[in-house]
């Protein structure tokens, strides 16, 4: 038989017929139990994790038909440990039922970073290579050198710290700073009612370190000892005589006394 014969015989539409019929039902039977099985309208917001404990997420995981699973965790110092600092998708994203929730958890201890060396280079740039690795610029001593400006010692908590020692991210690093003494002498100033940062920045200008901060018995939490004022000096602040970069001034502080009615 010919093609076009065939084309229009009964047979051959009767097949091809049934064949778009069937084409028709699969698909909207595939599109039937995709629905299903995407929960197709079945959508409600993301539940806030933030702020909580894991046996408070797995309580509210229970209530809200979704899944977790801990993603990483990092240091902070402000946050306690074990509580949820970050979550993917973030709170409020329309989720599906069974949806499985990313976290991130505050860690217990800090990561451990190598600490650059940062002798031989200037101030600046020790304070940049400190902070590009995570690290706080700590207090600058300086030290007689002919070498102006130069890191000569790195230190942590008091002691000497060699480049490549690990410690934990946000560790601050003191620095001894060498300082050129020819025709550099300088007066020490009168840091009277100053606090310790607006203090140690004044001596600090004045190529002058801090030997100690003593604390008044009322100075008890972090709050008082930021708002704390310096109350007694030694050496007292001079107007005549000239000491010479590096020396260092005693402080003693105590909280600002509010005036009498």
């Amino acid at each position: 038989m010919p093609l076009k014969e065939f084309l229009k015989s009964k047979t051959f539409l009767k097949h091809f017929g049934l064949a778009i019929l069937f084409t028709i039902v699969f698909i909207w039977f595939t599109m039937i139990m995709l629905s299903f099985y995407t929960n197709k309208g079945e959508n409600f917001p993301t539940p806030d994790l933030r702020g909580k404990t894991i046996s408070q997420v797995e309580k509210l995981a229970g209530q809200n038909n979704i899944r977790f699973v801990v993603e990483d965790s990092v240091f902070r110092k402000d946050v306690q440990p074990g509580i949820v600092v970050l979550q993917n998708p973030a709170a409020g994203h329309k989720i599906k039922p069974n949806r499985l929730i990313y976290l991130t958890l505050a860690s217990f201890l800090p990561e451990q970073v190598e600490v650059p060396k940062l002798t031989d280079v200037s101030l600046r740039q020790a304070r940049v290579l400190l902070e590009s690795k995570g690290f706080a610029p700590g207090n600058v001593e300086y030290r007689p050198s002919e070498f102006d400006d130069l890191v000569l010692v790195q230190k942590y908590q008091g002691q000497v710290v060699e480049p490549g020692t690990k410690l934990g991210n946000g560790a601050t690093i003191d620095l001894v700073v060498g300082k050129n003494l020819s025709g550099g002498e300088t007066l020490i100033p009168d840091l009277t009612g100053f606090t310790l940062t607006v203090a140690r920045e004044t001596l600090k200008k004045k190529s002058l370190t801090i030997g100690s901060a003593n604390y008044d018995p009322s100075v008890i939490t972090k709050e008082d000892s930021i708002n704390a004022v310096v109350w007694k000096q030694l050496p007292l602040s001079d107007s005549t005589n000239f000491v010479k970069p590096g020396e260092t001034v005693e402080l003693w502080l105590q909280l600002k006394q509010s005036p009498p009615n």
